[in-house]
């Protein structure tokens, strides 16, 4: 009987897990890829949000707005004439703006993410493209040749941008160690090209 149990219990090994909770969301992998471009390695946050778009999206701003005239409205028309104190609504009106960059700020730092693709290196803040490097603009240390099938190509060596990036070997890195990856991968892409 307890065989039975065994074999009815699901298979919760690492790798299900792990695309259960993709460290790439669908939205931003959509919004990223180009024609015939696959994710090879992706590091990130741990957590990963369903309502990360809508806080790391710049359209905040514009929602903040709107939601501080209705407040400035609302408050209006419970203290009474318009002329008595136009500040409250314009104070309404910009603390609700300066909390929403805020949020956008705290947001967009958090969520930041490194992703190999086969054909570019990408540092991903929120939303946007922080920073992006071709693969005919990397490193030679970073580059390997590889045959998939009867083709042969330069791909970038996952190895060597996790050595690079120095993190653990687990898929959660913080924006730190990402942010200071990509300065590091400037400063050798420029003395590179100063060399040729």
């Amino acid at each position: 009987m307890s065989k039975r149990f065994q074999k009815d219990l699901p298979d919760l090994s690492a790798p299900k897990l792990v695309e259960l909770f993709p460290p790439l969301p669908g939205w931003l992998a959509d919004r990223l890829l180009r024609p015939d471009e696959k994710v090879i390695w992706v590091r990130g946050p741990r957590f990963n949000p369903s309502w990360e778009r809508y806080i790391t999206h710049p359209v905040l701003l514009f929602w903040a707005i709107i939601i501080g005239v209705i407040l400035a409205g609302l408050l209006r028309l419970i203290t009474g004439e318009w002329s008595d104190n136009p500040m409250i609504e314009v104070l309404t009106i910009g603390a609700s703006v300066y909390v929403s960059i805020i949020v956008l700020g705290i947001a967009n730092g958090y969520f930041t993410r490194l992703v190999v693709t086969n054909f570019r290196l990408v540092i991903l803040q929120g939303y946007e493209i922080c920073r992006s490097w071709n693969i005919n603009k990397l490193p030679p240390s970073l580059l390997c040749y590889r045959r998939q099938g009867e083709q042969e190509h330069w791909s970038i060596d996952v190895d060597a941008v996790k050595s690079m990036l120095g993190s653990r070997s687990d898929q959660f890195t913080n924006a730190k160690t990402i942010l200071s990856f990509g300065k590091q991968l400037d400063r050798i892409t420029i003395r590179d090209q100063d060399r040729r």
